[in-house]
């Protein structure tokens, strides 16, 4: 199996599937403990990503800022997590693309949209 991002509409009156976005992936399902769950990201300050290794992420409103600083933290870290996980860089930054890709549609109508990621 694979995770994968989706959207969550918080307002059943705010319904937009003209949203583009190239990709949904955020990996195999072995990579929430291997990769997204590892120590080394907590290490580094990530909040919202590490939790995807106990549970299905569902984040909303100011939890987008969080999420995305998360990104920010990975890709400015990435060849210490490729280190760590035996993930290569490009596999890590294609999947944490992706999910900004999201982040930003999200964080432009936070008051309606959310983000899963499962």
């Amino acid at each position: 199996m694979s995770l994968t991002i989706s959207f969550i509409y918080l307002s059943e009156s705010f319904n937009n599937s003209d949203f583009q976005v190239e990709s949904n992936l955020f990996g195999f399902e072995i990579c929430r403990k291997e990769l997204w769950g590892n120590q080394k990201l907590k290490d580094l300050g990530c909040l919202i990503i590490p939790k995807l290794k106990e549970f299905d992420l569902f984040i909303i409103k100011d939890e987008l800022q969080t999420i995305y600083e998360d990104c920010q933290i990975i890709l400015e870290h990435i060849n210490e997590i490729s280190l760590a996980t035996n993930y290569s860089d490009e596999f890590i930054k294609f999947r944490i693309n992706n999910l900004l890709n999201f982040i930003e549609i999200a964080l432009e109508n936070k008051e309606n949209l959310g983000l899963n990621i499962s």
